[in-house]
């Protein structure tokens, strides 16, 4: 008899794990803050610890999502394409496209990174890009090439690399991602297939840095240079509900997952303003979709911004609005709901992200529920739900939902591990 397809709510609190804090008495900013409302969550179901990918590997939040939506990252085109079709920009194709932003240099050297984040206050960023030098280059060196810069948004952009021959974007960053190291000098990577494509790209990007600090050389504000990173190359993907059976949605108002969602062929939902409308609006958007990503930034940003005391308050104030998203998830046998992490931010310590596991809780009907009664590390390492990895997360989810077949059946040519009605028969249809 087959199962009542249960629709599944991913809950993603972005950057939410992360280290003990000696200001919090040892504990991390989950395990100390109020979460009455996750509480029950984790009282009712099953929890347990994921590595989203390999143990201890630091991840990107749109290299987690990938995995974490059932995808390798060599499957989806990167970054840079990413963010770019996350403000509604299709790059052409044969293009290479990488995220990039404003910065300033010291003065001392002129050569070395000294603020990678300047603020949208510190400089008019839409004029620094329309000046000629930044919004679009010739490159000479390579025939019929040119690099231009489209402003998004903050002191950040894509610039898009396109020329007459082969262009790669197996080619090292310019940013260097840290302060107080020099700008990059952008060459092919060692894995680049196409050599001479990956050198042309990279020639490419040499000149086109050099031309931004050129063309800010005399601007008086801080802005002295464009660094860009994460060169990707336009690509299609077998959409989610192809590989999964589901009609998804994503409410995420972060440009680089509302880009990944829209390469996988999901709805991307706009969230409202505030913890409390957000929570309303992924309710709402489950009445139309069979699985639901709703993004919580906001744990990641504190954590950077800020300490462990404040990101303990921002988890709180997060939980304070779930309330009735978890009413839904206790009482909706039809309902699977997932909460957890993307990748652990320590906000203890002046590092990006980094490898430690992140906390998981799932409540359905069907789960064998243990004895843990609040969310934090520590609590769910102690669950039975173990430890999985991120590509495995939405398939068990998907069980739990009854929405996985048998393993080894083959009912279409090509092979599919949910339930579908989609089969040719051999008997003629019957009037």
């Amino acid at each position: 008899m087959r199962g009542r397809d249960r629709s599944i709510l991913l809950l993603l609190l972005d950057g939410a794990a992360d280290r003990p804090a000696p200001e919090l008495d040892g504990r991390t900013p989950m395990e100390a803050a109020e979460t009455p409302n996750l509480d029950r969550l984790a009282t009712a179901g099953v929890n347990g610890t994921m590595h989203v990918a390999d143990p201890g590997v630091p991840l990107s939040s749109d290299l987690a999502h990938t995995r974490l939506f059932g995808y390798d990252p060599e499957e989806v085109p990167g970054r840079g394409v990413l963010e770019a079709r996350g403000f509604g920009y299709e790059p052409p194709a044969g293009s290479v496209v990488c995220s990039a932003s404003f910065a300033s240099l010291d003065a001392e050297t002129g050569t070395r990174v000294a603020n990678r984040h300047l603020a949208s206050d510190d400089a008019d960023f839409p004029a620094l890009a329309g000046r000629s030098g930044v919004a679009e280059v010739e490159v000479p060196v390579v025939d019929g090439c040119s690099v231009e810069f489209e402003y998004t948004w903050k002191n950040r952009g894509t610039v898009t690399i396109t020329a007459d021959t082969a262009v790669s974007a197996g080619v090292t960053d310019v940013d260097p991602f840290e302060s107080g190291l020099p700008v990059v000098a952008s060459e092919p990577t060692r894995d680049a297939t196409d050599r001479a494509a990956a050198r042309r790209t990279a020639d490419a990007l040499r000149t086109y840095t050099r031309s931004t600090r050129s063309a800010l050389a005399d601007d008086p504000g801080p802005a002295d240079v464009v660094l860009s990173k994460w060169a990707a190359t336009p690509t299609r993907v077998e959409s989610f509900s192809e590989r999964h059976g589901l009609d998804a949605a994503s409410v995420t108002p972060k440009p680089v997952l509302t880009g990944l969602a829209r390469t996988l062929g999901m709805t991307h939902v706009d969230p409202p303003d505030g913890y409390d409308a957000r929570a309303d609006r992924a309710l709402d958007t489950l009445a139309d979709h069979e699985f639901v990503h709703v993004h919580y930034p906001e744990p990641d940003e504190v954590s950077h911004a800020a300490g462990p005391a404040e990101k303990r308050d921002e988890l709180a104030a997060i939980d304070a609005s779930l309330a009735p998203v978890v009413e839904r998830a206790l009482e909706d046998p039809e309902l699977v709901t997932l909460v957890t992490a993307d990748h652990t931010t320590p906000s203890t310590e002046d590092v990006v992200h980094s490898g430690e596991p992140v906390p998981v809780t799932m409540v359905a009907e069907p789960v064998r529920t243990d004895d843990v009664n609040e969310v934090g590390e520590r609590p769910a390492a102690g669950g039975g739900f173990g430890d999985v990895r991120g590509r495995e997360l939405l398939k068990t989810a998907r069980a739990a939902a009854d929405r996985v077949l048998l393993d080894g059946l083959r009912r279409t040519p090509a092979v599919r591990d949910y339930p579908t009605r989609e089969v040719r028969p051999l008997w003629p249809r019957e009037e």
